[in-house]
Formats: C-alpha cells, structure tokens, sequence
C-alpha cells in the first residue's frame, strides 16, 4: 500500500483507534481536500507516530466515527451524484486496516461537518453546518447506511451578524443513557434536543436549550460518562457552558460558563474549536484557534469540580490553528491537529495533575489538518 502526498484537512476527526498489539492503536485521518482517508499508529509507549498510509482512496472525506462493536467506520463526504447536499459513507474495515466503501447517501443538508452513532450502532446522525439542519440514518445489518430516516431543519438566527444570520448545525450526539441527542447549533445560541429510537433510526423534537449569554456560538458538545454533566464550547465566545440533566427527561439545566482564556487576555482574533474529557474524566481540555500572525494557539486545561469547572492553565497548542485535538484511549497522549501549520503535536499527559507536556511535532500533511476524534477500541 502506497504512502500518499497528504491533503489533509485532518479530520485528525478523524483519529480513530483501533487496537493493533498491547502499546499500539491505529488511527485513521480524514483528508477532506486528499486522496482519501489514512491509517497510521500510535506507539502508547512512547507517543510516538507512525508513518501514514493510504487506506482507501474516497473524495472529500470528512469527520470520522467508529462502530461502538463492528470493524465498520462511517465519514462524511460529498454528496452522491451531483446532488448539492454533502454525504455520509459507511466502510468496512479490512483485516489489514485498510478500508471498502459499503455505500454513500446524501446527508440531507449542505456542509455536513460532524456525525456520530448511538450506543448500539443502531442509528447514525450528522450535522450539516451549512444549512443548519440535522438527520439521522438506520444501520443496515451489512454495516451499510440506510437512506436518511429523519431530518429536521433548525430555524432563527443570533446576534452576530457574520457567524449568525441563520442556524449552523455543528455536531450532534447522544447522552450516555441513549435516549436523547443534543445539537450545538453556532448560529442560534441554542443546543437542540431530540429523543432518540435506535432501532428506528430515528429523531423526534424534545425541546432545546438556549446558551445563556449573546453571540456564544456553541459548537461541540461533550458529556460526563455518568451523564451527570454537558460542557458545551461556545466558539465566539471562547468559553465552556457547564450542564446538568433537567427534571424534565433529555432537558439541561445550566450551571456556569467559564472562560478559556486568562482574566485580561486579549480574543481579538481567536476562536475557539473542540472540547474533550479526559478518559479518567477528572480533566476536560479545549483549543483556542488564532487566526492572527500572532501565534496564540493554545489548549485550556481544567478541572472538574462540583460546581463546573477551574481552569488550570492554558498552554502553547505548538501548532497553528489546534482546530481540534485528541486523546488516545489509554489517557495518556493528547494529539492536536494543525489546520494551517499541516503537523501534529504530541504530549504526554500527567494523569494526576491533567497537565500535558509538549514532545514533538509530524508534518502529516501538505494541507490543513482540520479534525481529530480518538475513538474507543473495539471489545
């Protein structure tokens, strides 16, 4: 198998883990602008990369999720045909890690740029940014995806008047119990919630929750393993809005936002992208995008309280523009993407404290690496 010259826009959504031998995991990388998606390793001992390889050759692969039981992998991509809407692709994983595209169909929406499956791998769901809207889609028992079961389109807008004319759908997941999903939508302020039925496939409304604050623009959205709490990062505000369950079933109620940034630290210029929980669940991390030469790209670290969160501190991303970031299962490495530098940084993380220390940078692409997602290996 050929070793490609990478246009990568990392979908680094799209570290996925596999197991390969006790200290090593296998990733694949979504190569939104390359010849298709890639495979490399992970030494757990060492944090070192590996080299990257052609896995299987698909246009415009994009954010990436893992079967929770399967060797199946799913990716959004272009749309079949020359339908103006985006894709989402199903993908058998071979013995030999690379790759067979099962099937592609339509997304339902323009942009899509974030999916995720339920916990039985039953139903797979995506966002699509573009147009503001969201669908979800049956797994077939090839592994394949059915034709979309439910769309629902996301209606307002928010008071930024460039990131906010209209709804922008940015990611979509389920809660640990699986019963509800949650869509951090950027333009609206809002996270929506719909109640989920895996075995159908399906998303039905259940209400939403407004991200207290003007011009937040929330964008991902993680929970707690214990569900007992939801960070949701609010990209234009560089701030993490702290959740807990409602009385009302799949409702939040709002607890506390925190900043990302030092008190007096200047935002002209920053954004913030992907928030993410430490496996030992005692640390949640978020990245601080510059789009200035002024090289402040940088990942917060803070501690899980019993009130939110406390920022512990905030550390040079030693990349440019940490677009998004990810931690390998076993905890112990944080991998962060470079959307303009084209590399990606690795530290080790102090398991105690949350603290990650820097080790080295790969050039992995000659194109920008836009998204990382470490997922669990398989049982």
């Amino acid at each position: 198998m050929r070793t490609p010259v990478f246009r990568i826009f990392f979908c680094v959504a799209c570290l996925v883990a596999m197991p390969l031998q006790a200290q090593t995991v296998r990733f694949y990388i979504g190569t939104s602008e390359g010849e298709g998606i890639v495979m490399a390793d992970l030494d757990t001992t060492t944090g070192a990369l590996g080299p990257p390889t052609l896995a299987i050759e698909l246009k415009k692969p994009g954010f990436l999720a893992v079967h929770p039981s399967k060797p199946l992998l799913y990716t959004t991509t272009d749309g079949p045909g020359d339908a103006k809407d985006g894709g989402v692709a199903a993908l058998r994983v071979n013995s030999d890690g690379s790759l067979t595209l099962l099937n592609r169909v339509s997304s339902q929406g323009r942009g899509p740029v974030y999916l995720s499956l339920d916990a039985t791998g039953q139903t797979l769901m995506v966002a699509n940014y573009g147009s503001g809207s969201v669908a979800s889609f049956q797994i077939l028992e090839d592994g394949s995806v059915s034709e979309a079961r439910s769309v629902h389109q996301h209606r307002g807008q928010g008071t930024d008047p460039a990131r906010q004319k209209g709804p922008h759908a940015h990611a979509i997941l389920p809660n640990p119990s699986n019963s509800f999903a949650y869509a951090p939508d950027l333009g609206i302020d809002k996270v929506m919630i719909y109640a989920l039925e895996p075995a159908a496939g399906t998303l039905t409304p259940a209400g939403s929750t407004v991200i207290p604050g003007a011009a937040m623009g929330p964008r991902h959205l993680k929970w707690s393993d214990d569900g007992a709490l939801a960070y949701v990062i609010n990209e234009l505000d560089l701030s993490i809005s702290v959740f807990r369950p409602g009385e009302t079933p799949g409702s939040m109620d709002f607890i506390t936002t925190v900043s990302m940034l030092p008190a007096g630290a200047g935002q002209t210029g920053l954004t913030a992208a992907e928030v993410r929980i430490h496996p030992n669940g005692r640390f949640v991390y978020a990245s601080i995008r510059d789009g200035t030469a002024q090289q402040r790209d940088a990942i917060s670290v803070f501690r899980v309280t019993g009130h939110g969160l406390e920022r512990l501190k905030t550390v040079p991303a030693e990349v440019s523009i940490p677009r998004t970031f990810a931690i390998d299962p076993t905890g112990q490495w944080l991998l962060i993407g470079g959307q303009k530098s084209r590399d990606v940084a690795v530290f080790k993380i102090d398991a105690e404290t949350g603290s990650p220390d820097f080790q080295e940078t790969k050039i992995l692409s000659d194109v920008g690496i836009i998204s990382i997602e470490v997922m669990p290996a398989w049982q």
